[in-house]
């Protein structure tokens, strides 16, 4: 029997997430919403949490910006 552990993550915790897109502050990440540049997330009480799709589209955009 798998316990909730076992089951992989598919939300990240505000700090989770800063990490996962490289170490950025939480202001940054702040920015990058506010800027509309990581749009979906969602809120359990007063706790941000963010999709890794939304992250990882996040990135693939960041990469595709610079190389073209």
């Amino acid at each position: 029997m798998t316990d909730a552990t076992d089951t992989p993550r598919r939300g990240l915790s505000f700090t989770q997430a800063c990490l996962y897109v490289g170490g950025i502050s939480r202001p940054k990440m702040y920015s990058l919403i506010g800027d509309g540049l990581i749009q979906r997330s969602y809120l359990i009480g007063n706790r941000r949490y963010f999709f890794k799709e939304e992250l990882d589209r996040f990135m693939e955009s960041q990469v595709e910006h610079q190389e073209g």
